[in-house]
């Protein structure tokens, strides 16, 4: 099984690239919070609620890019140091 060994990896991560990594993934759920909100009060119109839907379909794809940007410079730090 290949999970235990990635799990033990990302523990024994930097500090500073586990700072990068965690504040990442915080980042990202308040984006998807943020979308998730603005898509409830969007209430499926599209007539007066265009600019909402936008907002919020910007932020989830946000939240992607910053997770996949924090992922990608956490491992460089980890190997920059290792």
């Amino acid at each position: 099984m290949k999970l235990i060994p990635i799990l033990r990896r990302m523990l024994s991560m930097s500090p500073a690239a586990w700072y990068i990594f965690i504040r990442s993934v915080q980042l990202t759920g308040f984006l998807l919070l943020c979308s998730f909100i603005l898509l409830i009060g969007w209430n499926g119109n599209m007539l007066t609620g265009y600019a909402e839907y936008m907002t919020a379909m910007s932020l989830y794809e946000t939240g992607q890019a910053v997770l996949l940007i924090g992922v990608l410079v956490s491992v460089i730090i980890e190997d920059i140091q290792s």
